[in-house]
């Protein structure tokens, strides 16, 4: 029977004991790292839906409502059926994406350890990401450089903002932690562990 590996550094106080972590974090865990917050989301957050696919989108709602108009314009009705077909499966697959998409928040559980902050989708670990010691992220195998922090939200519950993804083409970006209790506190905490030099932006209600 193998022994398990015990920290070669006391846990610091108020450090959340492993056997109470939320399913997905215990197996992140690294040598010699104590997990003084952990956080889950819940529901959606369409209000942190990312910006850019938001206005492509848009762009293609609109080239696709130009394209239904000149076809019904048209004199001969032979081919009106054809544009509302399309019409019709363009909005229901943009509805399905939006919808399953907005998921992500509920999906998310996520840590702060003595040595970085850690966040895990449980449906799709290709989307988990990671802030180290200093505010550096990591996502999709790219290094983000320090950024303030943001708090958007309110005061009792929010969205934190840690880094910012040169390139990004998902519905949410990497570094956010969704729906967080307290955020402005997490915020903190997560700053003053990490030591991020980056200030944090109050945009809370």
């Amino acid at each position: 029977m193998t022994e398990q590996t015990q920290p070669a550094t006391p846990p610091p106080a108020g450090a959340i004991p492993v056997e109470n972590l939320h399913n997905g974090l215990r197996g992140q865990l690294q040598k010699d790292e104590h997990v003084l917050w952990q956080g889950k989301g819940s529901g959606r957050a369409l209000d942190a839906f990312n910006p850019a696919l938001i206005l492509r989108f848009a762009l293609l709602a609109v080239g696709v409502a130009l394209l239904v108009y000149l076809m019904l314009d048209n004199r001969s009705t032979t081919y009106n059926w054809v544009a509302w077909a399309l019409a019709a499966v363009l909005a229901g697959r943009l509805a399905w994406f939006v919808w399953r998409s907005s998921a992500t928040p509920s999906r998310q559980v996520a840590m702060l350890t003595t040595q970085r902050v850690v966040s895990i989708d449980l449906l799709r670990p290709i989307t988990n990401w990671m802030v180290a010691v200093g505010g550096e992220g990591r996502a999709d195998g790219k290094h983000s450089p320090p950024h303030p922090i943001i708090v958007t939200g309110t005061k009792q519950r929010g969205h934190i903002r840690l880094n910012r993804a040169p390139q990004n083409t998902r519905a949410y970006p990497p570094f956010i932690l969704f729906n967080a209790e307290r955020p402005l506190e997490v915020a903190e905490l997560i700053k003053r562990t990490l030591k991020i030099d980056q200030p944090i932006e109050d945009r809370t209600k």
